[in-house]
């Protein structure tokens, strides 16, 4: 019996803890094995017995308890601290309908988006202690396992934004070494919420970054065009 499962799917076996995961178009797993059929009367005839009626029974096949679950496959990942901006960017950039408000945790699964044949996922935000099962904890930070690139949108509201930083990026190491190794942008986002000295000083709080670095507001159209040019590119490089 073949089960149709989309591509990022993990599934546990809880009896003997055997993992498979489904990484490509069209990709099979064998999982259990099927039992094995009886004998029908087919199997009996012979020649002095034309019209046998005898038969064994099959035998059934393995059963397990299964656990599924989904690790999205997305070319970017919008990612930072609960009411970053994260879901207004996305639809910003690519007419997703994604639900925002004015308080953490608007978000509580990924939601996503296409930019010019790209998917983009705005990740659910974190806080700290995630990596620890706090907040969404594992519920986020699962999805950016399989994720491509990050942009790690950073709210300019925020007094300190490079501890805001620091701390995403530390609950990115506690949960994986490797997610610390994938390709970053810096998303400063709100910036129509304080004054240019005060935009000056926090952005000299991350002049040791070498990273790309874009400076938006959803209400600022001209200015999210140019990150979704430059977003694509980065994609198509």
């Amino acid at each position: 019996m073949d089960i149709p499962l989309p591509i990022g799917s993990i599934v546990t076996n809880l009896s003997t803890e055997e993992v498979f995961t489904l990484q490509t178009e069209g990709q099979r797993v064998l999982v259990l094995n099927g039992g094995k059929g009886g004998l029908g009367n087919e199997h009996f005839k012979s020649s002095t017995n034309r019209s046998p009626k005898e038969s064994t029974p099959g035998k059934a096949g393995e059963e397990a308890e299964l656990y599924i679950e989904l690790e999205l496959v997305v070319d970017a990942g919008f990612i930072g601290l609960p009411n970053a901006g994260k879901s207004s960017l996305l639809n910003a950039v690519t007419r997703a309908r994604a639900k925002v408000g004015n308080f953490a945790f608007t978000t509580l699964e990924p939601n996503l988006g296409d930019l010019y044949g790209y998917i983009i996922a705005d990740i659910p935000g974190l806080i700290e202690g995630a990596s620890e099962g706090k907040g969404l904890g594992h519920k986020f930070l699962r999805h950016i396992k399989k994720t491509e690139f990050l942009a790690h949108c950073v709210s300019l509201e925020n007094e300190n934004p490079r501890e805001v930083y620091d701390i995403i990026r530390r609950e990115l190491s506690e949960y994986s070494k490797d997610l610390l190794e994938k390709k970053e942008l810096l998303v400063f986002t709100k910036k129509d919420l304080i004054d240019a000295e005060t935009l000056k000083a926090k952005l000299e709080m991350f002049k040791d970054l070498n990273k790309p670095t874009f400076v938006i507001s959803v209400y600022d159209e001209e200015g999210i065009k140019t990150f979704a040019d430059e977003l694509v590119k980065i994609l198509r490089s």
